[in-house]
C-alpha cells in the first residue's frame, strides 16, 4: 500500500505522464493540458506513440508521427511537432491548422488560446489570429468570456476583447495555470486573497457565494465540488448556486482536492472514498450519485470522469490504462500506457516501446 503521499502525487483529474515527478514537463510528454500537470502514471520512459481511438477500442487516427496528442474539441485535437510547436489535427486525421504554436489550448467556442513570441492571444478555426497574443496567459472561452493575465491583472474578456471586468492580483487569484478558470452556469471559483477563501463570482466579478471554501472546482451538472476543514482533515462535498450544501462534506481526499476527485459528469462523480469504516479498499475509487452515495465501487488506483459513457481507469499493478462503462465493467481492456478520457467520440491514447 502506497503512503497518502504518494498516493497523493499519482492521482490526477486527467493524465499524462509523471513528468512532474521526475522534476520535468516537456511538449512532448502531455496528453493533457499544456497549463496543467495532470499526472498519470508511466513505468516506461520511451517516447511515447499516440493514437486515437473510437468507443470500441479499434484506432481510428494514427497520430505516431507528432511528439504530443491531446483530446479532441471543437472536431480539433492540439497536436505537438519538436522542432515547429503546436498544431491542431482534424478528425479525418489531417493537419487542418500547422505546428506553429509555441504552446496551445484546446479549441472552445470556435477559437483556442495560442502563445507567440512568448505572449498569448487567440486563433479561430482557420489558424489566423483574432485576438492579437498581448496576455501573459490565457484561458479558454466559455460562456462568452475568457480569464486572462496581464502583468498583475486578472481580465475577462469577450471575444471582441472587450474587457468585461479587471482586477489585481494582489486581490485575488484563479486556477490561470491550469486552464481551469472558466465560467460555468454562470459562475467561476475565485480565491479571496484577504480572506483566504474561496467562492463564486458572476460575471459583473462580483461575489454570489461569499469565500468560505477551502478549496473550489467548477460548476458542472448544477453542483460544485468545495473542500472544507473539520477537525484538521480537508473533506469535500458539493453545493448548488446558492452556495448550499447538497451533498454534505464526508469525504477525505488524501489532501489532494484536484488530483482525487472529480466534478460530475454524466450524472456520477468519482473520488477517493476516505469514509470510515471504509467500502472498499483504501486505494481505490468510487463513484457517488448526486445523493452522494456510492453506487460504483472500483478495484482502480484511479478512475476519471465518465465521458461517452465511458471512464478512463487507471490499474496500479499492471501500470496500464483502460475504460469501463457505468456498470463497471470493462469494455476497453488496460492495455494503455497513457489513455485520456473520452471526447467527441474518441479518445487520446499512447503506447510505448514497452507495451506488450
Amino acid at each position: 500500500m502506497h503512503s497518502n503521499s504518494n498516493r497523493v502525487l499519482l492521482r490526477c483529474c486527467g493524465i499524462t505522464l509523471l513528468c512532474t515527478l521526475l522534476g520535468f514537463l516537456k511538449p512532448d510528454c502531455s496528453l493533457g493540458h499544456p497549463h496543467k500537470w495532470k499526472a498519470g502514471f508511466i513505468q516506461a520512459m520511451d517516447a511515447p506513440k499516440y493514437f486515437y481511438i473510437d468507443r470500441s477500442g479499434k484506432v481510428v487516427i494514427d497520430a505516431t508521427r507528432f511528439q504530443g496528442a491531446r483530446a479532441f474539441f471543437d472536431n480539433l485535437a492540439a497536436v505537438y511537432v519538436a522542432g515547429s510547436g503546436w498544431g491542431f489535427l482534424n478528425k479525418s486525421g489531417e493537419l487542418q491548422i500547422r505546428p506553429q504554436f509555441q504552446e496551445s489550448l484546446d479549441f472552445s467556442e470556435g477559437i483556442a488560446g495560442v502563445k507567440v513570441n512568448g505572449k498569448w492571444g487567440f486563433i479561430d478555426k482557420k489558424g489566423q489570429i483574432v485576438i492579437d497574443p498581448l496576455y501573459d496567459m490565457v484561458n479558454s472561452f466559455s460562456e462568452g468570456a475568457a480569464v486572462t493575465l496581464k502583468k498583475n491583472k486578472i481580465l475577462l474578456i469577450d471575444k471582441t476583447n472587450k474587457s468585461l471586468f479587471s482586477l489585481d492580483t494582489s486581490e485575488i487569484d484563479m486556477n490561470i495555470q491550469e486552464d481551469n478558470a472558466k465560467y460555468s452556469e454562470g459562475l467561476v471559483n475565485v480565491y479571496d486573497r484577504g480572506r483566504g477563501r474561496w467562492g463564486y463570482m458572476n460575471r459583473k466579478g462580483v461575489f454570489t457565494i461569499e469565500p468560505k471554501f477551502s478549496n473550489a472546482s467548477l460548476f458542472s451538472e448544477g453542483l460544485a465540488k468545495v473542500e472544507v476543514v473539520e477537525s484538521g482533515e480537508e473533506k469535500i462535498g458539493f453545493i448548488n448556486s446558492s452556495g448550499e450544501f447538497v451533498i454534505p462534506p464526508l469525504f477525505n481526499t488524501d489532501g489532494d482536492f484536484r488530483r482525487n476527485s472529480t466534478d460530475f459528469s454524466e450524472g456520477l462523480a468519482s473520488l477517493t472514498e476516505g469514509l470510515a469504516p471504509t467500502v472498499t479498499k483504501e486505494a481505490a475509487f468510487v463513484y457517488i450519485d448526486r445523493t452522494g452515495r456510492i453506487i460504483l465501487p472500483t478495484e482502480f488506483f484511479y478512475a476519471g470522469p465518465f465521458r461517452d459513457g465511458l471512464a478512463v481507469v487507471f490499474d496500479e499493478s499492471s501500470g496500464k490504462w483502460g475504460y469501463i462503462n457505468k456498470s463497471g465493467a470493462m469494455i476497453i481492456p488496460l492495455r494503455f500506457h497513457l489513455a485520456d478520457s473520452f471526447s467527441e467520440g474518441l479518445a487520446c491514447v499512447a503506447l510505448t516501446n514497452s507495451t506488450e
